[in-house]
């Protein structure tokens, strides 16, 4: 096997042509002297190889010698690891059991029982550290669950945010004068909608970019998902997410969707779950303070793209859009709705807060719309509360006592 195909990096001189970073480059860069192996995971095509060959760019930027750094993809070869590693060895004549070495490991998911290779030389040769990642993120996650416990980092690759977007776009200039380009911003914002993986970016043809983004879709639920599970009818998986598509933030009942689609609420259960472990869905809980009282009530669910929304379905509103944008970015898992139906979008936890979210998609709001945040606040005695919207003049409104702060939707950061 000749290895050197695969790791242009030996030459003195070579760099991967990947200058544009996305934002967890510096984090998946705080890895590199972590002892755990670092799994890159998400959805197929958020850019998960090319970040491994940014990371080998850095490390070659701190002078680490080329031969350390190890980078192979299971796409032709099944090797196991430990003649892998002994290739490396022989042909780099560098020896593992004495020097740092660094290994990439990509497409891992087509190793068979890759974990507990992993595990023997995570155990027993400390100075490897190992990166891995693959199309098939389901499959890799759920083995690494199993077997690699306490040994493994995972990093969620999630789509781009606007400001990456920009980026990618050659367009970033425009936040850094947001006070001229108020029209173009927005108008590039709703554009981003439909753009959150990077090689659609460049697409002109509408058709074409729907068929890129259905078939992300369809190789998960066609291909990846019966790796793992027992799907008898993956196309009832394709109908659930249609049906989100359409209605981004959809209140789940899993009667009626049973009924809609003409099978079991138990089987909507079970594929509600492998949709959401497959990373194509986000569900959020209806917050209480008591978290088996969350899961217990009812439960919104989101595409994890906003730009699936548009692959899959038209005229969905502008404001849905925007939520499920936000959502496909941060970490939000619960939302807040009453007996009432006074509803708050997002209900941010941790750092020992909780902060109410709403997402408005407008440049000016009435009082009343501001109620809801008031009547969370009120119901669990705190005094934090957030409204995004486009362009606020100020940076807080007072309503009723409240202190709201306001964000600038466009520029959320990821």
């Amino acid at each position: 096997m000749n290895l050197i195909k695969y790791n242009r990096h030996w030459e003195s001189d070579y760099f991967y042509p990947f200058p544009k970073k996305r934002k967890h480059f510096e984090v998946l860069v705080e890895h590199l002297e972590k002892k755990q192996i670092t799994e890159l995971v998400g959805l197929r095509r958020t850019g998960k190889t090319t970040l491994l060959f940014q990371l080998i760019n850095e490390l070659k930027k701190k002078e680490i010698d080329p031969l350390q750094i190890w980078y192979f993809t299971y796409d032709e070869n099944k090797i196991n690891i430990e003649d892998l590693i002994f290739e490396f060895s022989r042909q780099t004549k560098v020896n593992y059991k004495e020097k740092k070495i660094y290994i990439f490991l990509d497409e891992i998911q087509k190793l068979d029982d890759f974990q507990s290779q992993l595990k023997v030389y995570f155990d027993l040769y400390p100075e490897l550290k190992f990166f891995i990642s693959g199309s098939t993120s389901l499959f890799i996650k759920r083995k690494t669950q199993e077997s690699l416990a306490g040994r493994i980092f995972s990093i969620l690759i999630k789509p781009l945010c606007f400001e990456e977007y920009l980026i990618f776009s050659e367009k970033e200039s425009l936040l850094k004068n947001r006070e001229i380009y108020t029209l173009e911003i927005e108008k590039e914002y709703e554009n981003y909608w439909q753009n959150q993986f990077i090689e659609t970016i460049n697409m002109r043809i509408e058709s074409d970019r729907r068929q890129y983004l259905t078939s992300i879709i369809k190789k998960i639920i066609y291909e990846d998902i019966p790796m793992v599970f027992s799907v008898e009818n993956p196309e009832i998986l394709f109908s659930i997410i249609k049906i989100i598509a359409q209605n981004p933030g959809y209140y789940l009942n899993y009667d009626n969707l049973g009924n809609d689609l003409q099978i079991s609420s138990k089987t909507i259960s079970k594929y509600i779950s492998i949709l959401e472990q497959s990373f194509l869905i986000k569900i959020l809980y209806n917050y209480s303070r008591n978290q088996l009282s969350s899961e217990k009530k009812l439960k919104r669910v989101y595409l994890s793209s906003v730009s699936f929304c548009i692959a899959l379905s038209d005229n969905v509103q502008k404001g849905s859009m925007a939520e499920n944008a936000i959502l496909s970015v941060k970490d939000y898992n619960f939302f807040w709705l009453d007996a009432y139906k006074h509803e708050v979008d997002f209900i941010e936890t941790g750092n020992e807060k909780i902060i109410p979210i709403e997402i408005k998609y407008k440049s000016e709001l009435k009082n009343n719309e501001l109620q809801n945040l008031f009547l969370f606040t009120n119901k669990f005695n705190i005094n934090n509360a957030v409204v995004m919207m486009k362009n606020p003049t100020s940076d807080f409104i007072e309503y009723k006592g409240l202190r709201i702060e306001t964000k600038n939707i466009f520029l959320i950061r990821c």
